[in-house]
């Protein structure tokens, strides 16, 4: 039972992430195709913002592992 509940933690926190990262790529995309030239900004924000939601990810990856450790 204490991995199912370490699977659904991270899992949650996984799937905002992918979510989360899913649509910093879609406005980048939307943004750079109605600002060519700034392209490189764009990247530069983007890859910023998808560093700050993968940290959401690892972040529960470690609540997962000290929630399950504490339970077992």
């Amino acid at each position: 039972m204490e991995l199912l509940g370490f699977g659904l933690t991270y899992a949650m926190a996984a799937l905002g992430a992918g979510i989360g990262v899913g649509l910093i790529g879609n406005g980048a995309l939307n943004a750079a195709g109605r600002n060519p030239e700034k392209i490189n900004e764009f990247r530069t924000l983007m890859i910023l913002a998808i560093a700050f939601a993968d940290a959401l990810a690892i972040i529960g990856l470690v609540v997962a592992i000290v929630g399950n450790s504490m339970v077992g």
